[in-house]
């Protein structure tokens, strides 16, 4: 079966048991508010992953379901939040939570969200040991996940930010995540000490590659395919890799320095300022540089899968690895 197929009905599979779990609750508003986002539909990444990996390892992908869609309502929590936070309208091309309602009901959808999560995940079929165990990790996981966004909103007032203060931004913003589902589809399986200390760390590597070329997306996408205004990082003055290598470039004033700053972080920028200041991130080299550094990311991580044995799955997350870092802009 082709990667699209197989993925797609992956996909399926997640989104119907996804919206029986989330079809809960007394308060229509509340409960509206929740299936939002994950009504949008999406690849489902991260329980696909979590299926791919206990599949490739014991052959237990489908008991991996309950702790798999438990991360994609955390995932989608976490951007109910962001995008109060970020003030971003529009997710996966419908209008965010807190539009469509208001700041305080997102806030409470995502609160909701988190709580829902974790009721799910105690519905995973292991023994109780592996249980404790994919509940501590995936406790740590949010953790590290609210930290990341933490620096995330920090790095937005400061000047510089370093290209390591970065990566350990974008680890535990986003690459925990994935780190977590490989690291539970290994233990939901059964699989050796090696396998899921590996696929934890293919994944964490994934993870930041897909986050890098995420920010490449945010700067150079199809806004009809990301769902989101382009160019809206540079309007809230996030300081992701292209900005933080810009810099590095632009340490003296020029021209240069002064057209990227004047529209970086400034939420009135207009689309033309926006457009002059995407063309000095293209002069300094920093979306070809970042391109690379996702790319390598890639393949550390696609070398960390000789810990599997042959199988279709196997060479599914290869695939998938590969998709991450060069989606369609």
């Amino acid at each position: 079966m082709e990667l699209p197929k197989r993925m797609a009905d992956m996909a399926k599979d997640v989104d119907g048991r996804l919206m029986h779990y989330l079809d809960y609750g007394k308060y229509p508003k509340l409960r509206k508010a929740m299936i939002h986002y994950p009504e949008a539909g999406g690849k489902r990444m991260r329980p696909v992953l979590a299926m791919l990996v206990a599949e490739a390892v014991g052959k237990r992908g489908k008991e991996t379901m309950p702790f798999g869609c438990a991360l994609e309502i955390i995932h989608n929590f976490t951007l109910v939040h962001d995008d109060v936070m970020d003030k971003d309208e529009m997710r996966r091309g419908r209008p965010a939570v807190h539009v469509l309602y208001d700041e305080p009901t997102a806030i409470i959808a995502g609160d909701a969200l988190f709580a829902r999560a974790y009721e799910i995940l105690c519905d995973t079929d292991v023994p109780g040991e592996d249980l404790r165990r994919l509940v501590r990790t995936v406790s740590q996981t949010v953790y590290l996940i609210a930290e990341g966004q933490q620096m995330d909103i920090d790095f937005e007032a400061r000047h510089t930010v370093g290209v390591e203060e970065y990566v350990l931004m974008v680890e535990e913003k986003t690459a925990v995540l994935f780190a977590c589902a490989a690291e539970g589809g290994a233990i939901i399986a059964g699989g050796t000490d090696q396998q899921v200390r590996d696929m934890k760390e293919c994944a964490r590597l994934w993870g930041i590659g897909f986050q890098i070329w995420d920010d490449v997306l945010g700067i150079l996408g199809d806004e009809r395919k990301t769902g989101k205004p382009v160019g809206n990082d540079i309007r809230n003055g996030k300081r992701t890799l292209i900005i933080v290598h810009a810099m590095e470039q632009l340490k003296r004033p020029c021209s240069d320095r002064d057209t990227l700053l004047k529209a970086l972080g400034n939420e009135h920028a207009s689309a033309e300022e926006v457009s002059e200041a995407i063309a000095v991130l293209e002069r300094t080299g920093s979306i070809d540089f970042v391109t690379k550094q996702a790319q390598d990311y890639a393949r550390k991580a696609k070398e960390l899968l000789q810990c599997l044995p042959p199988s279709e799955e196997k060479n599914m997350i290869s695939t998938l690895i590969d998709y991450a870092v060069g989606r369609d802009r």
